[in-house]
């Protein structure tokens, strides 16, 4: 049902009371989202295919063929731009995705009668609808956020929900991994009670939508531009589209997706539970630093943010050097300090493009933008997990005597080459990455050594001179007593 120009004008921009509630729920449905992607997604999603019986090409599909279907945003944003309700299109929409686990957890009572290539039709068609549901209710409530949460605040925002969402997130995924090991007599059923637990957080998040105040769409009730016109005018914004091709190659590092939690349960024999308490560690250092990067970005801007997370994941890919097949006790060991590293530069590129993409786009038509930004990179890093399995694969059947690491090896090419272009995003008022690494973080760390030393030796006086200067470029330098 669309919504005319006078119905348009007619909805008003919620209060500071309602935005302020709107938040704690926002914080709430990330929960929920995080037991429900940690419940359907990742090692258990790799794990329910291979009790299947796929193999690493069958891997590559099964994370490759829905991914295409990022192409519906266009048509959520010509709907948004039509004057939809993009409260009401987020509801929907993040309504059908649980649903859609339903029949997926549905499949192994089903499993005779559809048959080898049935069952993967079936998995691979129902994931399908999930991403179609998925690309509505992102696309409405990214362009709903955009007027819902004060762009001042978008930064602490981002960071705290990955916060909160990782705390519920690491707990449940552990709970599950033990779950499964557990009640490995229970075969692929053991996965269908995992599902359909998943799916009823999946629906309480949708849920908590319903709450939420509506916003009107910016640019007024009047005429708006033709959908094509507005997708001509993304080309054009420049910040958008250099951060589209920076995030584009960083999804490229798709090429690894599935077979991180498939090389290391299946050749290195890591059982579910403890890959999930390796994995716990790289959650933890995400929680943990969240909110300290959201702070950072909305005091020195997402690009150097951004630059400094991306340089710090690309390097931990190394470590899959010294983890060779059938070595769990390697694993164990080397896997939770690299993961720490990577965690604290993931948190820190998550909040960095969450931000600099509200930034980098428009109020008018950003539905548009974000729908453009989406199909973009979902189309780039679409083939790559096929592209993964079908290399290894390859490169096996020639003789070579290769695993699924060499997907890993081409990830840290893929991330380091995504650091060097965001080095060129434009971002007004931002500081560089240099001046953060070689002036601000260092100043700081030393002026708050040196206050601990003089407060210990009981010279106060001393203590308040030890205040880090202002990065380079900084418009808003920290003030004596206020931390950054």
């Amino acid at each position: 049902m669309t919504k005319t120009a006078d119905n348009e004008r007619a909805i008003p921009m919620p209060s500071p009371t309602e935005v302020e509630r709107a938040i704690r729920l926002s914080y709430v449905q990330m929960m929920c989202g995080a037991v429900f992607f940690a419940s359907t997604g990742g090692m258990f999603l790799v794990g329910f295919a291979m009790r299947l019986g796929a193999d690493d090409v069958l891997l590559g599909l099964i994370n490759t063929v829905p991914q295409f279907f990022v192409v519906f945003q266009f048509v959520a944003a010509a709907l948004v731009e039509r004057g939809w309700s993009r409260r009401r299109l987020t509801i929907a929409a993040a309504l059908v995705m649980p649903l859609c686990w339903l029949l997926i957890a549905a499949i192994p009572f089903f499993q005779e009668e559809l048959g080898h290539a049935g069952r993967f039709a079936v998995l691979m068609g129902v994931m399908a609808m999930a991403m179609v549901a998925n690309q509505f209710a992102a696309n409405a409530r990214g362009s709903w956020l955009g007027e819902l949460i004060p762009a001042a605040r978008r930064g602490r925002f981002f960071g705290y929900g990955a916060m909160f969402g990782g705390i519920v997130g690491a707990i449940f995924a552990i709970a599950e991994g033990g779950f499964l090991d557990c009640v490995k007599s229970g075969g692929l059923l053991a996965f269908t009670a995992l599902f359909f637990f998943g799916s009823v957080f999946g629906l309480a998040g949708a849920a908590l939508n319903i709450p939420q105040p509506d916003c009107p769409l910016p640019g007024g009730g009047g005429a708006r531009p033709r959908f094509l016109r507005q997708l001509a005018d993304v080309t054009r914004n420049r910040p958008l589209v250099t951060l589209a091709i920076v995030h584009a190659v960083l999804a490229m590092g798709n090429v690894a997706a599935p077979f991180g939690p498939a090389y290391l349960l299946r050749d290195v024999h890591v059982s579910f539970v403890g890959l999930g308490i390796v994995n716990l560690v790289f959650v933890a250092a995400w929680l943990l630093s969240s909110p300290f990067w959201g702070r950072f970005v909305d005091r020195f801007g997402a690009r150097p943010i951004l630059t400094l997370g991306l340089a710090m994941m690309a390097p931990t890919g190394l470590v899959w050097l010294g983890i060779p097949p059938g070595e769990p006790v390697l694993a164990y060991c080397l896997l939770p300090w690299t993961n720490l590293i990577c965690g604290v530069g993931a948190a820190a590129m998550n909040v960095a493009i969450n931000t600099m993409v509200y930034k980098a786009s428009k109020p008018e038509g950003r539905s548009v933008q974000f729908a453009a930004y989406g199909v973009f990179i979902g189309v780039v890093s679409a083939p790559m997990p096929l592209a993964g399995g079908l290399l290894v694969s390859t490169l096996q059947a020639a003789g070579y005597a290769v695993d699924l690491r060499i997907t890993f090896y081409l990830w840290i090419a893929l991330v380091g080459l995504a650091a060097v272009l965001s080095r060129g995003l434009r971002e007004p008022h931002a500081v560089t990455a240099r001046s953060l690494v070689l002036g601000y973080f260092p100043g700081r760390l030393a002026a708050q050594l040196g206050a601990n030393v003089a407060a210990a030796i009981g010279w106060p006086a001393l203590a308040d001179k030890f205040q880090p200067g202002p990065p380079p470029g900084d418009d808003d330098p920290p003030k004596p007593g206020e931390t950054a």
